[in-house]
């Protein structure tokens, strides 16, 4: 009875006598090493695995063996074809010798990898966000002033060439910023049903273009369903991943890039943490370069993590593609060994309805209005630029400090509020929150968001139509009073639609 239960074990078990034979293996113990029962029984250690005598883990069990306390410890073991397994060991002496309990805790611990590298990818993306928040505000400021500044300059000013590299390196920043909203899922995007082989090709000039004559680029499609994704994230993913490639293959080599219909099944979902199972359209771009090992692999999402020389990249291009996928309900796998090439693949999940863009606003015919605007920005710097702005294309302005001063305002204010300008990101109440509670006290009411992050917490929040706009910080006096204009034009007959 009692070695039917050992048999039956999930745990490894096995006891070795003085001469280091296997005098008893359950099948879970020759499951761990690989083996069967019959093959290890009444054979010695040293002749079912060559070179064990010679690895830490012998004189353990040698000293146990000669009376020594029972022992609790991890051993990883390489077997001949360079397969390495982790196990828990419990070693205890024995009347023939020694006794030793295994369990398997490869997948366990590969698991607790992932998961902490999940982790740790989730706060850098919340903090990215955060930056890239604090920033936008910031660059707001300082883009403003400094297009108002070159706005009233005469054209010979001395002084606008002082002023000329500040806007550059704030526009700079600008687009620095917007990576690392890419990356922390927050970037601004508009998702329709794409034809990912259409979508591919038609950028497929500009990245022949981009890798240069000494890399051959080959193309195979396959045929694919649609995915619901915005083309210009698509671009920015091949375009990125393209640059790296090229930048691994100093004298050459091939670039392909590869599309198939696939199913991800159980298995693949128990070999890949925080993969979904389900039908998934699979785009791999590969080279032939210098590859990579397994700790630049375990690097390389994270933002201004870069293997390239000082001044030859930011380090913000994969940590873009990994948080437009990620934004697009994707996953990203990386295949890499140093000196055999590097393979990316990107699995977004199949569209199973269309989802297409926003309506086009009309595009205003003028930039300038006399309407009055109901500007709510809780960062008082960032609030008096937009006041600015508006007030120099002719507007008139009401500033609410917060959202609870907005809806007061909406209630006593006795005249018309053709539209409300407000953050989305505030406290007591989100803009999105704002906007539903003052359309209900003024129905008429027009709407534009600003945030540093995207439009699609706007969108979420179910507040949208053709008299809700959104712009992106860092926000530029055009910028502003295209989209002001625009909202308050829409559904005008006298327009131009755009």
């Amino acid at each position: 009875m009692l070695a039917n239960a050992a048999s039956a074990m999930r745990e490894g078990l096995q006891v070795i006598d003085r001469e280091w034979r296997y005098v008893y293996v359950n099948a879970a113990a020759a499951a761990h090493g690989r083996s069967t029962v019959e093959a290890l029984l009444g054979r010695t250690m040293m002749e079912c695995y060559p070179g064990i005598d010679q690895a830490p883990i012998f004189g353990i069990l040698a000293a146990c063996m000669d009376g020594g306390e029972p022992r609790a410890l991890r051993n990883v073991f390489e077997f001949e074809d360079g397969v390495k397994r982790t196990f828990e060991l419990r070693v205890a002496p024995c009347e023939a010798g020694v006794m030793v309990l295994s369990i398997d805790v490869t997948e366990t611990l590969r698991i607790e990898q992932q998961l902490r590298h999940a982790q740790k990818m989730e706060a850098i993306g919340r903090l990215a966000g955060s930056i890239a928040h604090d920033f936008n505000n910031l660059l707001t400021v300082i883009l403003t002033h400094a297009a108002f500044v070159l706005e009233d300059l005469d054209e010979g000013a001395a002084i606008r060439e002082d002023l000329e590299p500040i806007r550059w390196a704030g526009k700079r920043a600008a687009d620095l910023t917007r990576q690392l909203l890419a990356f922390s899922r927050h970037q601004a995007n508009e998702p329709r049903l794409l034809d990912l082989n259409a979508t591919l090709a038609h950028s497929e000039k500009i990245l022949r273009r981009l890798i240069g004559a000494d890399v051959e680029l080959v193309y195979d499609y396959g045929d694919v369903a649609g995915i619901c994704a915005d083309p210009g994230q698509i671009d920015q993913i091949v375009m990125n991943l393209a640059i790296n490639a090229r930048d691994a293959m100093p004298r050459g080599g091939k670039l392909t890039i590869e599309t198939r219909s696939v199913e991800i099944d159980e298995h693949y979902v128990d070999e890949h943490f925080g993969a979904e199972p389900g039908p998934y359209v699979m785009l791999a771009v590969s080279d032939t370069g210098m590859g990579m090992d397994r700790e630049t692999q375990a690097r390389i999402f994270e933002p201004y993590f870069t293997t390239k020389e000082p001044g030859k990249g930011t380090g913000l291009g994969l940590s873009t593609v990994f948080g437009i996928v990620r934004q697009n309900g994707g996953m990203i796998w990386v295949y890499s060994e140093p000196d055999a090439g590097t393979s990316f693949k990107i699995y977004f999940p199949r569209a199973s309805t269309s989802v297409g863009p926003p309506a086009p606003l009309p595009t205003p015919l003028h930039l300038e209005g006399t309407e009055t605007v109901l500007v709510v920005e809780d960062h008082q710097q960032v609030r008096a630029a937009i006041i600015a702005i508006l007030r120099r294309f002719g507007y008139e302005v009401i500033e609410a400090l917060d959202s609870p001063d907005a809806l007061r305002i909406c209630e006593a204010h006795p005249e018309p509020i053709h539209l409300l300008l407000t953050d989305v990101v505030m406290p007591e109440l989100r803009g999105p929150e704002l906007a539903e509670r003052a359309l209900a006290i003024r129905p008429e009411l027009r709407v534009v968001f600003m945030s540093g992050y995207t439009d699609a917490s706007v969108v979420q929040h179910g507040v949208h139509g053709p008299e809700v706009g959104f712009v992106q910080k860092p926000i530029s006096p055009r910028s502003l009073a295209t989209k002001v204009r625009a909202v308050l034009d829409a559904g005008r007959s006298d327009v131009a639609e755009g």
